[in-house]
């Protein structure tokens, strides 16, 4: 079978955040129950998929807020177990509202030479340790960059609006035609949520909500035993190869003509 080398999958360890941001792309504010990934359930999780997955050229972990959950050390320590298979970096993306504890911090330290840390920055109002939390990272000489999401110069002038989760586009050649404009489709981005690889935040969160079908080929259930790994390669194979899904129906995209809307904006 063809090797799969992916660019890049992200990795959520928890549905917890201490923000509320009313159009996050994870839909975290929305979530009815919450759940926080283990050590051994993310021991499950990677293993599976670094056996569906040949390489990735980066690899992220993300939330909520990662630094929420208790384990993020030990999921970390155990992401870098699989650091020949992980290309150029991996990413941990936190939103600057609280330090990164020191054995954190000395972990990434340890492998800072593919390590990088992303601060999304929502202003002092928001995220009020960005600057301490940025000075410890300078110190210990680990890369970081920051997301700026305040204020003139928006990252990408804004987020996108992808809450009305409403059919879209009546026939697959107008689905495909806008999804190949947008950014996570084209790049090929992908997202581990719940033990199930998908394509995207949007993908996961209508299968989950019933708002779309769970279609074979769309995603993958990496913990689902019942379905061999070299089949769990074929659907993602599948995968790879589409060039829009049941998902894009509905969704206006991650495109660069869709409006923008102010990021964070706080629910009350």
């Amino acid at each position: 079978m063809n090797e799969i080398n992916l660019k890049r999958t992200v990795l959520n360890i928890t549905t917890f955040c201490n923000l509320k941001c009313k159009h996050c792309l994870a839909f975290i504010p929305y979530y009815k129950e919450r759940h926080s990934m283990g050590i051994e359930e993310a021991r499950k999780v990677l293993e599976a998929y670094f056996k569906v997955v040949d390489t990735v050229e980066t690899f992220t972990i993300t939330g909520g807020e990662p630094l929420l959950n208790d384990k993020t050390y030990d999921i970390m320590e155990e992401v870098y177990t699989y650091d020949e298979q992980i290309l150029k970096s991996v990413d941990f993306v936190t939103n600057g509202t609280m330090m990164i504890p020191n054995n954190v911090l000395d972990l990434f330290e340890k492998h800072k030479q593919k390590t990088r840390v992303v601060l999304s920055n929502y202003g002092e109002h928001l995220s009020k340790k960005i600057n301490e939390v940025e000075e410890e990272l300078k110190k210990r000489g680990i890369t970081y960059r920051i997301s700026k999401f305040y204020g003139d110069n928006l990252y990408y002038d804004g987020w996108i609006d992808f809450s009305d989760h409403s059919l879209k586009w009546e026939n697959e050649s107008e689905r495909e035609k806008n999804a190949q404009k947008c950014l996570h489709r084209v790049g090929k981005y992908y997202i581990i949520n719940e033990g199930e690889l998908h394509s995207c935040s949007r993908g996961f969160w209508r299968m989950k909500n019933g708002i779309i079908p769970k279609k074979k080929g769309e995603y993958v259930p990496l913990l689902d035993e019942s379905i061999s790994f070299e089949e769990k390669r074929r659907d993602l194979l599948t995968m790879y190869g589409l060039k829009s899904s049941t998902s894009c129906a509905h969704c206006v995209g991650l495109c660069n003509d869709v409006p923008r809307v102010t990021p964070a904006q706080q629910l009350d």
